[in-house]
């Protein structure tokens, strides 16, 4: 049964709309730093954990996802040996945005966003430039904005949705 979109999904969806690849990015980076933390498939062992990156265009990527439903889904799909049993925890590396962005930056690899049918390649570059500017703006402090009068469960809710 095919995925219902998420918000993620709808954010790449208008990012397509645009027919500039520097803007295409930034909506789909924006969407990404907007999460409370990103997913990468681990290819080494709990103890030793190790991102799986892949080469398109002559630059190395790594694999990132939106949520851990979709490495699930690439794990099902892809036909490999190593499902993930029913019940068992899934092989990922789950890591807090700014951290994740960070660590992206540092590695100067791009990122190839939620591999499969609606992936999404950013170059390096791109990660570097939108992490700059993110950070010259407040990074994930800046993000957001109050609403008065909320009661504390309200905003709790808000801040578990990264909003």
């Amino acid at each position: 049964m095919p995925r219902l979109p998420d918000r993620f999904d709808l954010w790449v969806r208008k990012a397509r709309d645009c027919a500039d690849a520097h803007r295409q990015a930034d909506y789909v980076l924006g969407a990404l730093a907007g999460l409370k933390e990103w997913h990468f498939l681990n290819i080494g062992t709990a103890e030793k954990p190790q991102a799986a990156k892949t080469e398109l265009g002559g630059e190395s990527c790594l694999l990132v996802f939106s949520d851990l439903r979709r490495v699930e889904e690439l794990i099902q799909d892809s036909g490999a040996k190593r499902h993930v049993p029913e019940g068992a925890p899934v092989p990922a590396i789950s890591v807090a945005t700014e951290a994740a962005i960070k660590w992206c930056v540092e590695c100067k690899v791009g990122l190839l966003i939620n591999p499969g049918e609606d992936a999404v390649m950013i170059p390096s570059e791109l990660v570097k430039s939108f992490n700059d500017e993110w950070i010259q703006h407040g990074g994930r402090a800046a993000s957001g904005y109050w609403i008065p009068n909320m009661t504390s469960e309200e905003e709790d809710f808000w801040q578990e949705h990264g909003l």
